[in-house]
Parts: C-alpha cells; structure tokens; sequence
C-alpha cells in the first residue's frame, strides 16, 4: 500500500495505520490458509464505510474481490444500515469493480470518487463463505 500512496504523492503513515487498526473492523481473507486479502470497514456518518479493500496481486482478477464487497454489502445490510461507502483514486481499477456492485458515484475531490450503494432495509442474507476460486 505504501507504493501505491507514494504514486499519488501521499505520505504513508505507520502511526495513523495502527491507529486505525484499533478503531477499524479488519477482516483477513483467506485461501486454502493463506492470507490473499484485507477488508477494513468502519461505520461512517449513517452509513458503513468500506474503508480498505486490498487483494495481494497474485489474487487479483479472481473474483475475490468481487466477493469481498458483497460480503461488506451483506454485513452492512445485516446491521441495519441502509447504504454503503467508499473512496477510491479515480485512476484506481476498482473502481469498475464497485460500479458494477451497485455503487453510483456521489462526488469528486482531490482525485478520490466518493461513490455509495443503498441497501435493503431487511437483509435476506448473510454472508457467503469464499469459494469457487481454483
């Protein structure tokens, strides 16, 4: 991740990480034991935020990510909240990923789309477990 912030000119911050860590809900994602992924969600002005997707890249263009915003959509909805968001670089491919889940963008600042999902108001289901991959 340090790479990829240095790329855009932002300062990678150890200190302000691990203090998100503690105020964060981070979910490992896992394959067959191996660590492949981290999804970082925070609840955010009436909403849960989506705060950190990363998939190692060797993982990618597998449809875990993919899976990984519907399982944040279905926890989400699941805790009653009724929308979903996130930022994302406008120059970052993701952004493709999370149009297609049902996100629409909201806005644009300093380079970063902030985009949203609404959700149900009654979940109908609960999260899937990661499957299907080889």
């Amino acid at each position: 991740m340090g790479d990829y912030l240095a790329a855009r000119k932002v300062l990678w911050d150890p200190d302000r990480f691990l203090a998100s860590w503690a105020t964060f809900e981070n979910l490992v994602i896992a394959v067959d034991s191996r660590v492949v992924g981290l999804l970082r969600l925070a609840p955010e002005e009436g909403a849960l935020g989506l705060r950190d997707l990363q998939i190692v890249p060797e993982y990618q263009g597998r449809g875990i990510g993919a899976w990984a915003v519907r399982q944040a959509q279905s926890i989400a909805a699941s805790r009653g909240f009724r929308r979903l968001q996130l930022r994302v670089y406008e120059d970052n491919p993701a952004k493709a990923l999370y149009a297609r889940s049902g996100f629409r963008v909201e806005s644009v600042v300093d380079g970063a789309i902030h985009m949203a999902c609404d959700l149900p108001p009654h979940p109908s289901s609960s999260p899937d477990p990661l499957r299907g991959l080889d």
